[in-house]
């Protein structure tokens, strides 16, 4: 069912060169704005996963009851969260997003080397085509 002034309705609205909106681009992660507000670096992250890492599934659930949750860090409740999710899941998808957030992707070699015929030259190409005719006749 479409609207009989469905064109005329959107005019005002349309953007065009003139008519841009005051904010314009993708939204500001909430997350990157708290790491930055609160100056939680690279260095940080890493004391933070060490720290996590050698707790056990008991010590982190802990850490998550409700009444020791408010005491926590928002970064650090997040963390311990996706870190319960992927023991409980058994995976390390969740952590692994978290570190590469942090550091970024780890670099990854690309072979681009491709194997190429051997060139010849002119005098080759037409030697290799009168062998190749001698052969066709001959049988």
């Amino acid at each position: 069912m479409s609207r009989e002034d469905g064109l005329k309705a959107g005019i005002p609205h349309r953007f065009t060169s003139s008519n841009q909106p005051e904010k314009r681009g993708r939204k500001p992660s909430k997350l990157k704005k708290y790491l930055k507000d609160n100056n939680i670096s690279k260095k940080d992250f890493d004391l933070m996963f060490l720290n996590i890492a050698t707790k056990t599934l008991g010590e982190l659930k802990e850490m998550m009851r409700p009444e020791n949750k408010e005491k926590l860090p928002l970064i650090i409740v997040g963390f311990i969260t996706a870190c319960i999710h992927d023991v409980n899941n058994g995976t390390m998808h969740e952590i692994n997003k978290q570190r590469e957030f942090f550091h970024g992707k780890a670099a990854q070699k690309v072979d681009a080397s491709i194997n190429a015929p051997e060139v010849l030259t002119r005098e080759e190409r037409q030697l290799k085509l009168e062998e190749y005719m001698k052969k066709c006749i001959t049988i």
